[in-house]
């Protein structure tokens, strides 16, 4: 799984693991479950970061993908008139 920002994923899981911190330095929480609760909150934000990121990447393509096939339809269309016609008005852009 790829994330597109490591850096705000770490800054999250540490986020997460802040909680934490005033147990750990009283003694209450020991700094080995600590550093397990950080691995497993980095764990799940690496996670949850690839699947919105692929989801972004997803529905970014499709829409780029429907922008150059507008593109080419309009393209073609313009190319098929005649020397002689007037051009035609511009495709309204879609909603």
């Amino acid at each position: 799984m790829t994330v597109h920002r490591p850096g705000l994923v770490v800054a999250v899981a540490i986020v997460l693991s802040l909680p934490m911190a005033p147990g750990i330095l009283d003694g209450a929480i020991d700094p080995t479950d600590a550093l397990v609760r950080f691995l497993v909150a980095l764990i799940f934000c690496w996670v949850a970061g690839a699947v919105v990121g692929s989801t972004f990447r997803r529905y970014s393509e499709q829409s780029r993908r429907s922008e150059l096939q507008r593109m080419m339809e309009d393209a073609q269309r313009l190319a098929a008139r005649p020397a002689d016609e007037p051009h035609p008005p511009p495709a309204p852009p879609p909603t």
